[in-house]
């Protein structure tokens, strides 16, 4: 890849960071401390539906992950939409800094790539 491509490639990256951007700093949602973890369990029934081949089990059993003194443990939500909400806009958020990240990777490895391609192999 030439200059000219690397350059147009890395100015397309900084438009997709700058929407990327704009996202998080946008509007903040209110949100849980915490992202939502959807879990589906097996009962204890022999002939349920949920040991069938192929099934995912009863739910979903929604739950938010928090750290308690250290440590990190799952608290029930229930069945409160409110509160499931809440953590999926926290994992959202999440999602949202993961792909601002890796736009910020791929700009540092063009960057890198263009200026070793401008340094001289030999001194004369």
């Amino acid at each position: 890849m030439d200059i000219t491509a690397k350059r147009l490639r890395i100015n397309a990256l900084r438009k997709e960071r700058w929407v990327a951007e704009n996202k998080l700093m946008g509007k903040p949602k209110e949100m849980l401390a915490g992202p939502l973890i959807e879990r589906y369990a097996q009962c204890g029934k022999a002939n349920c539906r949920c040991k069938r081949r192929g099934a995912k089990g009863h739910g979903p059993y929604y739950y938010v992950q928090v750290k308690i003194k250290g440590k990190y443990t799952n608290i029930y939500l229930g069945k409160r939409k409110d509160l499931i909400e809440l953590a999926r806009n926290y994992s959202k958020y999440l999602k949202g800094i993961v792909n601002f990240r890796r736009i910020n990777r791929e700009i540092d490895r063009q960057l890198e790539e263009m200026n070793r391609s401008r340094i001289r192999k030999e001194i004369k």
